[in-house]
């Protein structure tokens, strides 16, 4: 599918990654540990988070665009 022929398509693509943005950037300040610190076992599940939450907005890009 692609997100230029079809505004209806764009919009939900933006839908979609819009919240995830979000997330991105909340499990990226923690990943930092920019709001406390963060021990070795909650630091992996953060970073397992942020991996799975990057791989979403792949799949979500990857599936509007073709």
């Amino acid at each position: 599918m692609s997100e230029e022929s079809d505004p209806e398509l764009s919009s939900v693509s933006h839908d979609m990654k819009s919240p995830l943005t979000g997330i991105q950037m909340m499990l990226h300040l923690l990943q930092e540990q920019k709001v406390g610190p963060l021990n070795e076992k909650q630091l992996m599940m953060v970073e397992r988070a942020k991996a799975d939450c990057d791989r979403l907005v792949q799949v979500i890009s990857d599936y509007f665009k073709d």
